[in-house]
């Protein structure tokens, strides 16, 4: 209480004789100005029922129903009540009315209730209202010269919106203050105070549900003096309006310059009346609110400018910092190809500079170069799956690969590992060490190029030059470090179907070419013996030059490249033929001659394996050039060693040779003729095989004999004694 009136003599409170002695608490309370109308509506309940040792209500009529002031809530009709009746006192106009118990007499009591009911009364027109009273003026304008203060100093929204909420919640006299700010077609709830339930904090509403929905929807100020039961507004809610307990409510718009923001709403648990000043205050909130969220905002969007450009001048000058780093390592990379540097030299300077482990794996997963951080266990494999080439790499993995190309052709890989640099600059970066280690393989390329070129050019003057440019390309051979060992064979293959492929396959003429390159690759591959000191390819046609290659190797090497072509490239057919030994290169014309030869036997004959020059027979001489066939070296190949051993042990070797086939390959008939023994006979047969290798059980050696002996007998001199069959003695 603020003051006291003590009353004048002969005033008729104090001179009241029909006041009781124990009224001394409600007559001293009706002598005071209260803070606040709610305290005295209590205030007077409480002593009334003092006065009266029963429970007391005060009630009050808004002009549609009756709210309770103070103490228990009790049923009363849906009008004013007139007079003063049993259990009831009440101001003339039945506005302010005081309930008790109607079987407790209280005639004496009756004129200082109405007496006090007047008072409230009175104390509720003074303040301008006639429901339950929310502030006094000065507490109204202080309250708004808070908010006023308080959103002045606050910036962030948030904390704007709870102050809104919470000096609301004050000058309302309400329990629960909700700030709902709009969304597109709804209004999210923003900030929230004196709430029970979570859900309150989260409620979304869009046009027309609830009393949010409806100003909303309206632009206007509405309100519910009972929400349960209240019929304009939809039912939406209800049940949290039950768990929270709410009565009444109120809400107004937030707008600001015709733009609808959001709104502002208050709740009470308890029955009152929002009336015209009420509703006036909350307008006057809601417009300083607006004023301060929109200005809340612009704070906020010039915060979020500001902290954006802050953000874009730090992520710039990291850029920066990374284009400045790379760009060095780069130069540094350049530096190295152009000195001459390969993969292992690119691959320590990436290493050593961004401190990490690097490595460069070929096109079989192979690792071609590779550096590890001083006392770091490597992470990299020796070997890289094959699965894994060419797949990115996952994310966060903190491994970074790149293809490495040369002439088009996808040459191997480069991985790095993260080390002590950023995952930004290593980013950056794995370009540039990929697109070193291309260049060091184009360097090496190009240096392997001249240098199959000068092979080539060596190949081609040894088997198809003039004397001058073989001697010369032997010495040529040998400044490249090749060495052309004694028993030289030329090995001639050709591509049959390539063009059949091409047409089918839809290869144009570089894409040929490309496979054409690929099978001379696949070829020098499969020679891991490196037998084979030079090959070359010109068209369909390979050519290579083997040394030290028996019978058999050569077979193999040829079946192995066969294998080897047709796993790379399945359907392409090919052909090979294979030369006698030469020991002098200088012959090699005559070897490539011997393997175009057997290389005509193969493809006229269809034979799968490789054929050999020397295995032909007199197939050489019906395919050799008209200009040599080569009868002489025919003859000598089966002759030659029986006439040398003839001679060197006074021998009949060729005259048993003869006597044999004339003889119709009889061993008994010829014995018989040259007057030897059966047994003779088969010894001398046995060594002619071991002396030529022809096994005269199988008809084609007993061809290729008969047929050398009738060219010896051609051939012979005229002036030689005739080496027909005589006699033995």
């Amino acid at each position: 209480m603020t003051a006291v009136l003590t009353p004048a003599a002969g005033s008729p409170v104090a001179g009241c004789a029909h006041t009781p002695s124990v009224d001394t608490d409600l007559t001293r309370l009706l002598q005071t100005v209260p803070d606040e109308i709610d305290s005295a509506a209590s205030h007077v309940a409480q002593a009334a029922g003092d006065l009266l040792r029963t429970a007391v209500s005060v009630a009050g009529w808004t002009g549609h129903r009756w709210v309770a002031l103070a103490g228990p809530v009790v049923p009363l009709p849906g009008h004013p009540l007139p007079g003063t009746a049993p259990g009831r006192a009440g101001t003339p106009d039945g506005r302010i009315v005081l309930c008790w118990d109607p079987s407790i007499a209280a005639a004496e009591a009756q004129p200082l209730l109405v007496q006090a009911c007047v008072w409230l009364a009175l104390l509720h027109r003074s303040r301008g209202t006639q429901g339950p009273a929310t502030a006094t003026p000065d507490a109204e304008s202080l309250a708004v010269r808070e908010v006023v203060q308080q959103l002045l100093t606050v910036r962030d929204l948030d904390r704007v919106m709870t102050a809104i909420a919470e000096r609301t919640l004050r000058l309302l006299d309400a329990d629960i203050c909700g700030v709902m700010l709009r969304d597109g077609d709804v209004v999210d709830m923003r900030a929230c105070v004196g709430n029970r339930c979570r859900e309150t904090t989260r409620l979304r509403m869009r046009r027309g549900q609830g009393l949010a929905g409806l100003v909303f929807d309206t632009g206007r100020p509405a309100k519910v003096d009972s929400y349960l039961d209240d019929q304009t507004i939809s039912d939406d809610f209800m049940s949290l309006a039950q768990r929270e307990e709410t009565l009444s409510a109120l809400a107004v718009p937030l707008s600001l310059q015709g733009e609808f923001l959001g709104v502002l709403e208050v709740w009470r648990r308890r029955a009152s009346i929002f009336t015209e000043q009420d509703v006036r205050r909350m307008v006057t909130l809601a417009d300083i609110a607006t004023v301060a969220i929109d200005n809340a905002r612009q704070h906020d969007v010039g915060a979020a400018a500001t902290a954006e450009a802050e953000a874009a001048r730090d992520e710039l000058q990291r850029q920066v910092a990374v284009l400045d780093h790379s760009s060095r390592l780069q130069h540094s990379l350049l530096t190295t190809v152009v000195e001459g540097g390969g993969l292992p030299a690119v691959v320590h300077a990436v290493g050593t500079e961004m401190g990490c482990e690097v490595a460069v794996f070929g096109p079989d997963g192979s690792s071609l170069a590779a550096h590890h951080p001083d006392g770091a266990d490597p992470v990299l494999p020796e070997r890289l799956a094959l699965r894994s080439m060419g797949r990115p790499d996952p994310v966060g993995s903190g491994r970074w690969s790149r293809p490495v190309y040369a002439d088009g052709d996808r040459v191997g890989q480069v991985v790095l590992v993260q080390g002590v640099q950023s995952a930004e600059l290593m980013t950056a970066v794995v370009g540039h060490v990929a697109m070193a280690c291309s260049l060091a393989s184009l360097r090496e390329r190009a240096a392997s190029r001249a240098r199959a070129q000068a092979v080539d050019q060596v190949l081609w003057d040894l088997l198809q030059g003039p004397v001058e440019h073989r001697v010369a390309a032997r010495s040529r051979a040998q400044q490249l470090g090749i060495t052309l060992p004694g028993a030289l064979r030329v090995l001639h293959a050709r591509l049959e179907n390539i063009e059949d492929l091409a047409a089918a396959q839809g290869w144009d003429t570089s894409q040929t070419d490309k496979v054409r390159r690929s099978v001379l690759r696949v070829v020098k591959d499969v020679d891991s013996a490196r037998r084979l000191v030079l090959v070359g390819m010109r068209g369909d046609l390979l050519v290579g030059v083997g040394g030290d290659l028996t019978r058999d190797a050569a077979r193999q090497l040829a079946a192995a490249a066969r294998a080897a072509v047709h796993a790379e490239r399945p359907g392409l057919q090919l052909t090979w033929g294979v030369s006698r030994e030469h020991d002098n290169p200088i012959e090699l014309p005559n070897a490539l001659r011997e393997a175009e030869t057997a290389l005509a036997a193969a493809r006229r004959l269809g034979g799968r394996e490789a054929f050999l020059y020397e295995e032909l027979g007199i197939v050489r001489l019906l395919l050799g050039s008209g200009d040599d066939p080569d009868l002489q070296t025919f003859i000598d190949e089966v002759t030659g060693p029986l006439i040398a051993y003839d001679h060197d042990n006074d021998g009949a070797l060729i005259r048993t040779l003869r006597a044999f086939f004339d003889a119709d390959c009889s061993q008994r008939v010829a014995a018989e003729r040259l007057f030897i023994h059966h047994k003779t006979m088969r010894y001398r047969l046995e060594r002619i095989r071991q002396l030529t290798g022809l096994d005269l059980n199988r008809h084609e050696d007993r061809m290729r004999a008969d047929f050398a002996l009738r060219l010896l007998e051609i051939n012979q001199p005229t002036d030689e004694p005739d080496a027909r069959p005589q006699p033995a003695l």
